[in-house]
């Protein structure tokens, strides 16, 4: 009875644990995802194996030029020559500047996409790495600035 019991704890700590872990990541495939850059609506695909992706909104704070606000976000980030997605939560359309891609989506991709990663604030940046294909994971934490 006692080695039965034991070998149920020892299966159920494993199950937990792994759930655990693999409930950890978070994933968003860009195929089901759709985004769409600049104001002429051009369906955007990835093509970095990494991206530091920046959730924020033009229209917080003062009204400076939204790149001054981006690029004050950045300053705090370690970016080297990743690209970087900009998501502007207020939906506004922006021409790509350096090394920076604007996205937007309708408000029913963005809602899925904030609730998963788990975006409480504005301005947030993570980094997602490429899983497989347009499947990419969250390989930082959410972190706010």
């Amino acid at each position: 009875m006692l080695p039965t019991l034991f070998a149920v704890f020892v299966i159920g700590s494993a199950f937990a644990y792994y759930d655990y872990k693999f409930s950890r990541f978070h994933f968003i495939d860009f195929a089901e995802h759709i985004f769409l850059t600049g104001s002429n609506g051009t369906v955007f695909v990835p093509e970095s194996e990494a991206y530091i992706v920046v959730f924020y909104s033009s229209r917080q704070g003062d009204q400076r030029d939204d790149q001054d606000d981006l690029r004050e976000i950045l300053a705090h980030e370690n970016i080297g020559t990743r690209p970087v997605l900009a998501i502007d939560l207020s939906q506004q359309f922006h021409a790509p500047h350096e090394n920076v891609t604007h996205i937007s989506a309708e408000i029913n991709t963005l809602l899925p996409v904030l609730r998963r990663f788990n975006i409480l604030h504005s301005p947030s940046v993570m980094l997602i790495v490429r899983e497989n294909g347009s499947r990419y994971k969250q390989a930082s934490r959410v972190e706010k600035r």
